[in-house]
């Protein structure tokens, strides 16, 4: 009976060893199973962070290069349009100038003719020279300088067509006066405003054919300028060079220079 209660304590205690060890190695399995599972969802996660990571950092990428591409279409669209609005200006800015030497040599001319054309009335004891409007107007005016001044004032309103048109009827009806010269020169004004630089340099190279012309100088600069504007630059700089040599007292003579150093850049 001993025995027997004995042996069953022994299978008991074999049985509960085993489960036991079971249990032990069940666990051992299960937690070597849990542990990389374990390590694959990390993995998974944190491949998916660094992928959404990579994909936004990718679309910021690409808006950047996309802003900059646009930043750089702008820069170039902004260059031309400042390159054109410059150019634009400055070409206006040569024609008011040419207006206004203009108006000033004429009007200097006027002032001239007056003070050596004065009508002289003798008196009974001294000479006096007396001048009324209308007399001193008369030495200063005439139909052509009436046409010359009307094809001036067509010109600055950009009816370049118009203002060669009447320049040329000028030279016409006018064949011996006074203005033929700076007829001639407007011609090629109006070439150059429409930036037809040939005719333009065919136009002012006839202005030296009036001897002692007071436009010469003007004619010589706006030989460089259109050579320029042709993209011609030695032949520009040579009509430059020409200028400040044959007319070393132009007021023109700076920017003679000035475009000279620009050419040697």
């Amino acid at each position: 009976m001993i025995e027997k209660e004995h042996l069953k304590m022994l299978l008991v205690n074999v049985i509960a060893v085993v489960l036991g060890g079971c249990s032990s190695s069940l666990n051992q399995l299960e937690n070597e199973t849990l542990l990389p599972e374990i390590d694959v969802v990390q993995v998974k996660e944190y491949s998916e962070e660094a992928l959404k990571l990579a994909q936004e950092a990718k679309i910021d990428v690409q808006m950047i290069n996309t802003k900059l591409a646009d930043i750089d279409q702008r820069l170039v669209v902004l260059s031309e349009e400042v390159s054109s609005v410059s150019l634009a200006k400055i070409e206006e800015l040569e024609n008011r100038l040419s207006l206004l030497i203009e108006a000033f040599k004429d009007l200097h001319e006027q002032m001239a003719a007056i003070e050596v054309l004065p009508q002289i009335r003798v008196g009974k004891k001294k000479k006096t020279a007396v001048f009324s409007p209308s007399e001193a107007g008369a030495l200063v005016t005439s139909s052509e300088y009436d046409h010359y001044q009307s094809a001036l004032r067509t010109y600055d309103k950009h009816t370049y067509d118009k203002a060669r048109e009447m320049f040329v009827d000028l030279l016409k009806k006018y064949p011996k006066g006074e203005y033929r010269d700076k007829a001639q020169y407007w011609i090629g004004e109006c070439y150059y405003a429409k930036g037809d630089y040939a005719n333009a340099i065919a136009s002012f190279n006839k202005v030296f054919e009036y001897k002692r012309s007071s436009k010469a100088d003007d004619a010589q600069l706006k030989l460089g300028l259109s050579y320029l504007r042709m993209g011609k630059n030695g032949m520009a700089a040579d009509e430059f060079k020409r200028l400040i040599n044959r007319y070393p007292g132009s007021e023109y003579v700076p920017r003679a220079e000035k475009y000279l150093s620009e050419i040697n850049l």
